[in-house]
């Protein structure tokens, strides 16, 4: 995963506060190939309920100044049906904390 701990923790402090604490993160896209460069941060948020519109918009802004990257920023509702586009990210997605960064 192309994240340094820092960004990670970036991420993780952004979605609380945007967020909440129930949102699972996960990272997908470009950033999990580790021989790509640049790219955007793609993010997954899993949550029991829908995440507000507003605050998602809130938090890509956020974590654009923040990171100084692009961010996308998807939702799921957990135990829904996902769209073709959520069922992707679900299924090549990873939770931004299963590694350390080197």
């Amino acid at each position: 995963m192309r994240l340094t701990q820092a960004q990670r923790d970036s991420i993780i402090s952004s979605v609380r506060e945007f967020a909440g604490t129930e949102a699972d993160i996960h990272v997908f896209g470009s950033r999990l190939d580790d021989t790509r460069r640049g790219g955007d941060v793609d993010l997954l948020l899993l949550s029991p309920t829908a995440i507000p519109r507003l605050s998602c918009a809130e938090l890509k802004m956020a974590l654009e100044e923040r990171l100084q990257l692009p961010v996308d920023v998807l939702t799921y509702v957990s135990g829904t049906e996902p769209t073709p586009f959520q069922a992707i990210a679900l299924a090549q997605s990873q939770p931004i904390n299963t590694e350390k960064a080197a």
